[in-house]
């Protein structure tokens, strides 16, 4: 009998032969591709997706009171190109507006080399600038529209004010990491970025000199959350009333 079993089925033994020597190709084309790292790259993407963890930030002050604004940005001690490669787009511009005589936001925070316009939604003239050395700029008298852009292109902070309402004060963080957030109302915030060791930094308006975190450096291999405490009370803003008409 020229038949002979291979697993559960019949074949002649030179079927069987070539069947054996197709699977041997499989095998080393599969090793080849793991050798040149190909199907590695291809697992890539979902890798860096599994390993994103989510980083939540409690802000409170002296008396235990939520603090809204407060900035914290990581810093990745690793290489973050090896990760998923993402679509490639420009950063988006970002918005400093004037709205009853307020900057809003309080505090702006953006990554470094972003655009940010300065739109007037007030009816009355409004000449924003900085002395900042961060960037220092001028935005002089304009109404009801928007200022050209700026480019914000050093990591930092920076103060800016209106010329002509004096008690108009607003903030822009210039973050040099892509991985930062900034405390809500309720003195929360939280942002999803890939596992590894970050350095972290924290800033608030009213507490700038302020380091909240027990260490400077944080290793984050899953998600995690920070009760930050400032040593001093934080004034709310909600009841400002800058006393004066409309000019």
């Amino acid at each position: 009998m020229n038949e002979l079993m291979c697993g559960t089925c019949f074949f002649t033994p030179n079927i069987c032969w070539f069947k054996r020597v197709a699977q041997n190709v499989n095998k080393l084309a599969v090793l080849a591709a793991l050798a040149s790292g190909a199907f590695i790259a291809m697992l890539a993407p979902f890798n860096a997706l599994a390993d994103n963890v989510t980083a939540s930030i409690t802000l409170l002050d002296a008396e235990q009171s939520p603090v809204k604004d407060g900035v914290v940005v990581f810093k990745p001690l690793f290489d973050i190109s090896v990760l998923a490669p993402q679509e490639s787009e420009s950063l988006q511009p970002a918005a400093m507006k004037q709205i009853n005589k307020q900057f809003e936001p309080h505090v702006l925070v953006v990554q470094k080399n972003t655009e940010v316009i300065f739109p007037n939604a007030d009816n009355v003239f409004h000449h924003v600038y900085s002395f900042s050395p961060t960037k220092q700029f001028e935005l002089k008298l304009y109404k009801e529209f928007t200022a050209e852009p700026l480019f914000f292109e050093q990591a930092g902070i920076v103060d800016i004010g209106c010329n002509i309402h004096d008690w108009m004060l607003g903030y822009i963080v210039i973050a040099d990491s892509p991985y930062f957030i900034k405390t809500a109302d309720d003195g929360n915030a939280d942002i999803s970025l890939p596992a590894g060791k970050y350095s972290v930094e924290f800033w608030h308006p009213n507490a700038p000199n302020e380091q909240p975190f027990i260490e400077t450096e944080v290793e984050l291999t899953s998600d995690k959350n920070f009760t930050l405490t400032l040593s001093k009370v934080i004034a709310s803003d909600d009841d400002f009333d800058d006393g004066f008409g409309d000019y």
